[in-house]
């Protein structure tokens, strides 16, 4: 067995960087290229869902987004270069493919889905069948209870 003399510094130094890097190793490692999955955010109108995605760096030549009736398949490249002539040192950018599949409960007009790019953000609108759609219905003041009561 080696007997090592006990240094404070050196080991709580150590113990501190190894908590760090399993905090953040859990929490910026999809960012390392592992695992690109954007954060998006959904919500839903009467009329359609709007699924935003967060994707900086996204090369739009290789955007691929495949709508179905039930669903959205989102998917392409994010790369960050370099400057020429210089060393990277540490990057927390990512770098690679992501592919995003979102199920919707509500059917949808796949011919009719938009998409856009602008800021480092992808919004793709994706209308409802008409069908599908949930409409308020208003109360009427009177009802006819004779054409109900003959049935």
């Amino acid at each position: 067995m080696v007997m090592m003399r006990f240094n404070p510094d050196r080991d709580i130094d150590a113990l501190r960087s190894d908590m760090i890097d399993r905090v953040f190793g859990g929490l910026l490692g999809p960012l390392s290229g592992r695992d690109l999955s954007p954060a998006i955010r959904v919500w839903e109108s009467p009329e359609a869902f709007t699924v935003q995605a967060l994707v900086p760096g996204l090369d739009r030549e290789s955007l691929d987004i495949q709508a179905a009736p039930y669903g959205l398949s989102m998917g392409g490249k994010i790369r960050f270069a370099a400057p020429e002539g210089v060393t990277v040192r540490h990057s927390e950018f990512g770098n690679g493919e992501f592919r995003r599949t979102l199920q919707l409960a509500t059917q949808i007009r796949s011919e009719a889905v938009q998409a856009g790019y602008s800021d480092g953000i992808l919004t793709v609108t994706l209308p409802k069948v008409e069908s599908q759609r949930v409409v308020k219905v208003k109360l009427a003041e009177t009802v006819d209870t004779t054409a109900a009561q003959s049935n």
